[in-house]
């Protein structure tokens, strides 16, 4: 039974089920895996594994749709073409015409992942994501599952000055963030943040994401990053 794979074997057996019910983009940077509500039961805690490698739920009211996103699903790709001989089986499938899923599967698992941490900075000792929009504002976030966990977070956070940090749920997690106004309060942040979104930008262009660099260069002039080059405007 599939229940009774090890962490090895897992992968495999994810490859199946994504290339059946599944799907990859390659575009963001995921894979999907849908199913109706009369398929939950069979799947018991096979559920809790996906989950265990990065795969998020979301209910539409008819169907589930559980996917993991950049690097997880750049990792699981690398895992589930991870045996030589299975890897021989899926690159012979992308050379038939319609076989359009293997072809992204192969290519998403070609991609480099994105190291972790590189989009964040350390706030009293935690480490919180850097988010920033299309318009160039910037948002500190860190989440977890256990309200608990959050709420000590936020004190931790309050206790170190940071006083508008919020606590809000999104899905079935919960979110500490601080926003740009309260970035600017604190210019020892202010420069922490410039540094990590100085290096997200030249990633940015290196890898040619125009429209990115373009949000982030307005994120760092609206925190008054130093100037950057002509290049990274």
């Amino acid at each position: 039974m599939a229940s009774r794979l090890d962490n090895e074997e897992f992968p495999t057996f994810t490859l199946y089920t994504v290339l059946g019910d599944g799907d990859v983009n390659i575009k963001w940077k995921w894979v999907r895996l849908t199913m109706g509500h009369s398929k939950l039961e069979l799947w018991g805690g096979l559920i809790e594994r996906l989950e265990s490698m990065g795969f998020k739920r979301r209910d539409d009211g008819y169907r589930m749709a559980h996917t993991v996103k950049s690097s997880k699903a750049v990792e699981l790709a690398k895992k589930m073409l991870g045996d030589s001989a299975i890897k021989t089986l899926v690159e012979d499938l992308v050379q038939l015409p319609d076989a359009e899923k293997p072809r992204r599967l192969v290519a998403l698992a070609g991609m480099e992942p994105k190291p972790k941490g590189k989009s964040m900075v350390e706030v009293a000792g935690i480490r919180m994501t850097i988010g920033v929009d299309n318009n160039g504002y910037v948002v500190l976030k860190v989440r977890r599952k256990d309200y608990e966990d959050a709420r000590a977070v936020l004190e931790r956070l309050k206790g170190a000055g940071y006083e508008e940090v919020e606590l809000s749920r999104q899905g079935d997690r919960c979110v500490v963030y601080m926003g740009m106004d309260v970035i600017r309060k604190h210019p020892e942040l202010v420069t922490k943040v410039c540094e990590v979104l100085r290096r997200m930008h030249e990633e940015a262009i290196n890898k040619g994401e125009e429209r990115r660099a373009r949000s982030i260069a307005r994120a760092m002039k609206k925190l008054g990053c130093p100037a950057q080059s002509p290049r990274a405007q």
